[in-house]
């Protein structure tokens, strides 16, 4: 997998919603200017792209339509074993994140934290260091009022 020093990555973000893709990519450019950023709606269109582009970074949805994103995950690692694979998910079990780990994937972000988890999982692609997310284990919800 690939921790090595990325400046201006090249990113595919993978949803099968339009909306989530949308606002994911706005949230990458507000925080990273200089990614360059492509949209997938489903697996087969990721493969497509990476047939095309050399992609860095790629964050996939976990729940994703047509092929699971862990399947999906692989299946982008076979393609292109040099990106680092970020899975989003809404399952937070550890056996998610060891089910995530096992398909290859680089970074687990749960969708409960993307807005801080993922920027700075992406951060550390940035800076060469290997995300620690896939080993740490979901913050529970304050129950402070």
């Amino acid at each position: 997998m690939n921790t090595r020093d990325i400046r201006s990555p090249v990113t595919l973000v993978v949803n099968g919603h339009h909306v989530m893709r949308r606002a994911l990519c706005e949230r990458i450019r507000a925080s990273f200017a200089n990614f360059q950023i492509f949209e997938a709606a489903s697996i087969e269109d990721a493969l497509y792209v990476l047939d095309e582009q050399q992609v860095d970074i790629v964050l996939i949805d976990g729940e994703g339509g047509g092929a699971s994103g862990l399947k999906g995950t692989r299946a982008i690692l076979e393609r292109s074993p040099r990106s680092s694979v970020i899975v989003m998910s809404a399952f937070t079990e550890p056996s998610c994140r060891n089910a995530a780990s096992r398909a290859g994937a680089m970074a687990f972000v749960s969708k409960r934290a993307i807005g801080s988890d993922l920027m700075q999982v992406l951060q550390d692609l940035v800076d060469g260091n290997r995300p620690t997310s896939l080993a740490r284990p979901e913050r529970p919800p304050s129950t402070e009022g």
